[in-house]
């Protein structure tokens, strides 16, 4: 009977310092952007990129987020790349799975390229992860971004801005 009492009482002790140490990573974990660059890239300058583009829209095998699909394509030449680089710091003591960057759209944009490979982030490391639209020619860089990243399988989102 003592035995058992015994190996009670270290098991809820087990179990609280194991649930004390995760809600001090999750109280801890700090994740920033520290700086965002934007760079625009005239549609007309990427070649056959852009015409090859258009085309999986058109026939719907575009893989991205299609914020509106134009009834008619315009020239090249009235498009822009938006390339947007964040700087993301993990201050944790754990390592980020995955990092996504979603552009919260403005009225002249027409679509967010797909990211092919997986952003990630060890403990207490900083890393660069891009974004990229296409919009029209004459729209201005500022942008709401919205940082979506995991730790252990938990989602946690922050909102930053490029601009003013």
């Amino acid at each position: 009977m003592r035995a058992l009492k015994i190996i009670t009482i270290v098991a809820v002790s087990m179990l609280l310092v194991m649930l004390l140490m995760v809600g001090y990573l999750f109280t801890t974990a700090e994740v920033v952007v520290t700086d965002i660059s934007a760079q625009g890239i005239p549609a007309v300058n990427a070649g056959d990129t852009f015409h090859t583009l258009t085309s999986t829209v058109d026939d719907g095998t575009f893989i991205g987020t299609l914020y509106q699909k134009p009834t008619e394509w315009k020239d090249a030449s009235e498009y822009v790349y938006m390339t947007y680089t964040l700087s993301i710091t993990n201050n944790c003591l754990v390592p980020i799975d995955m990092i996504e960057v979603q552009i919260v759209p403005q009225s002249q944009d027409i679509l967010q390229l797909s990211q092919s490979q997986v952003y990630s982030l060890p403990q207490r490391t900083s890393g660069d992860v891009p974004a990229m639209i296409l919009s029209t020619a004459n729209s201005h860089p500022v942008r709401e971004m919205i940082v979506t990243y995991y730790v252990w399988g938990f989602s946690f989102t922050m909102r930053t801005t490029y601009g003013k």
